[in-house]
């Protein structure tokens, strides 16, 4: 399947040693079929303009292990700023960067919630509804029963007949617009993937997600509907998502300036920093596949910050494609990246553990006497 990950992200003063890891806004790479576990969602009926609302998915506490983060959620500090465009970026800063003579241009329509990648954002209602049999339906919709503020959702489409290009609406309940994005079934088997990265800033308890199949014309298919909880993780003047979509044992590790390391044996630092969310420890089930770290609002030191992925312990057979998301101060960067299949190991090795970015974070300027 194709995946399609969000273009908001631009890569701003973001230093990273990828390995097989690709910055999405440079050049996405090509990625081997992971699984997902999701949800199923019910079709919309044609007739009806507007549905019913599914039951929201549960959301489990951080699961029991070892030595897993305390499941105390902190309040949110200072939310990072999403988005100055660079390459591929879609960010409403790095939009306005781009002004002709000085002046800054006007940002790019885009929603304060989502982003989905090579999207294309537009404000208002979804094109009307085509005649019925005119266009394929969707058939099944899935994806994750939860994800959290940061964190990366895939949604997997399977048609009723197979298309070469096939477009498609994505729209958010409550947003000023919607999404349309055009891909195409790399393995032949009918699905598609559409990867969808939810805000940091982003509050509400779940995110209900409606997809449609679209066309040249701009005819729009029935569409079907799927909910995903909201998982909060702490905000701050740093912070690090990484998420993946199906069970799995995979660790984030970042090393603080004073070399300080925060992982799952060590959830939290001197500094402030702390990893608030622990996912698939022991291989047991989460309700978002995410660990995030972060420093709250004012806390986290200058210097050099190393981000490491460990692929801790396989779950279940097949590659894993996973998804990092740095923010700091103004700037932030997404990336993802496969582990092979078999590569997963508890002891550190070249093959299970991967420096996925480097950054640093400058002094503040001094105070003015």
């Amino acid at each position: 399947m194709q995946r399609w990950v969000l273009g908001w992200m631009a890569v701003w003063g973001l230093g990273c040693s990828v390995g097989e890891t690709v910055a999405v806004e440079a050049a996405p790479a090509s990625e081997e079929e992971a699984t997902s576990a999701g949800t199923s969602a019910a079709a919309d009926d044609p007739d009806e303009s507007s549905m019913g609302s599914p039951t929201p998915a549960s959301v489990a506490a951080t699961p029991e292990g070892r030595a897993a983060a305390s499941p105390e959620l902190p309040a949110a500090g200072a939310a990072a700023v999403a988005g100055s465009a660079g390459t591929g970026g879609s960010g409403a800063e790095g939009a306005a960067m781009g002004g002709v003579g000085g002046a800054p241009a006007a940002p790019e329509p885009h929603s304060d919630v989502i982003e989905v990648d090579d999207g294309r954002f537009t404000v208002g209602q979804a094109p009307s509804r085509a005649a019925p049999g005119a266009l394929p339906e969707i058939v099944n919709l899935t994806g994750p029963a939860a994800v959290t503020n940061g964190g990366a959702a895939s949604l997997h489409v399977q048609l009723s007949a197979p298309l070469a290009s096939p477009s498609f609406v994505v729209q958010l309940e409550g947003d000023t617009g919607y999404h349309t994005v055009t891909g195409t079934d790399s393995d032949g088997d009918g699905a598609y993937d559409i990867s969808v990265q939810v805000a940091a800033e982003a509050t509400q308890p779940s995110l209900v997600l409606r997809v449609a199949l679209t066309d040249a014309a701009g005819n729009v298919g029935p569409s079907r509907e799927l909910e995903i909880a909201l998982v909060q993780s702490g905000t701050g003047d740093v912070k690090i998502t990484v998420s993946w979509d199906r069970l799995h044992d995979l660790d984030v590790r970042v090393i603080e300036p004073g070399g300080e390391e925060i992982r799952y044996t060590n959830p939290a630092s001197a500094t402030g920093g702390r990893l608030d969310l622990d996912s698939g420890a022991n291989c047991g089930a989460s309700s978002a596949n995410s660990e995030n770290v972060f420093w709250p609002s004012g806390g986290a030191p200058a210097g050099e910050y190393v981000v490491n992925v460990h692929n801790y312990q396989q779950c279940s057979p097949g590659a894993l494609e996973y998804t990092v998301r740095v923010a700091y101060d103004n700037n932030v960067s997404t990336q993802r990246g496969t582990f092979a299949d078999g590569t997963a190991s508890e002891a550190v090795s070249v093959d299970s553990l991967r420096e996925v970015a480097r950054f640093r974070r400058a002094d503040p300027p001094p105070i003015a006497p």
